[in-house]
């Protein structure tokens, strides 16, 4: 399948951005081809109604629509959605086609607090309904990220260790019967 992983921080040593590199290549590993779209790539205007879609922005909408399935991982910043990805996410939602009905989405997230960034993807909820994407029911969360992600980005703490091979397996499923 066609995945996109989208996401992690703009800082170099983020660890979302860990935890996606980490994801791409598990999901390589098990045969799909994934692209991933982080740092520079993200670094998008400001949307505003009526501005010039940049190159940045429709290389992403172009790969969204080919895409089968979508990861985001994502920071938690205050609770709620980092900016430079809503914005990335507003871009997308004004080009046509829109990439986003029915896309099956499988939510990320890594902090070194005790919530894992959980409390950031009930926000990301609320905005892919809102564009009729389909977010999976479960996410993966890496609390304590800053200790439990070794250098590669694999979850080291038992809990999110044996998740991430069943929700990567649930998503991959879900993505498979919607094609």
């Amino acid at each position: 399948m066609r995945l996109v992983l989208l996401g992690g921080s703009l800082r170099a040593a983020s660890l979302n951005l860990r935890l996606l590199r980490y994801l791409m290549r598990e999901l390589e590993a098990r045969g799909h081809q994934v692209s991933a779209y982080t740092g520079n790539a993200l670094r998008l205007p400001l949307y505003e109604d009526g501005a010039v879609p940049t190159t940045k922005a429709r290389a992403l909408h172009a790969a969204l629509c080919e895409a089968e399935g979508l990861v985001i991982v994502s920071p938690e910043y205050n609770a709620g959605i980092p900016g430079h990805l809503k914005n990335a996410v507003d871009w997308l939602s004004t080009l046509r086609p829109s990439p986003w009905p029915g896309l099956p989405v499988l939510l990320c997230a890594a902090s070194p607090g005790a919530f894992g960034g959980a409390r950031g993807l009930m926000a990301w909820r609320v905005t892919l309904a809102n564009m009729g994407a389909l977010a999976l029911p479960e996410a993966i969360t890496v609390p304590q990220a800053d200790q439990e992600l070794d250098a590669d980005g694999a979850p080291t703490e038992a809990r999110a260790a044996a998740l991430v091979p069943k929700i990567l397996d649930g998503f991959l499923s879900l993505t498979a019967k919607l094609r």
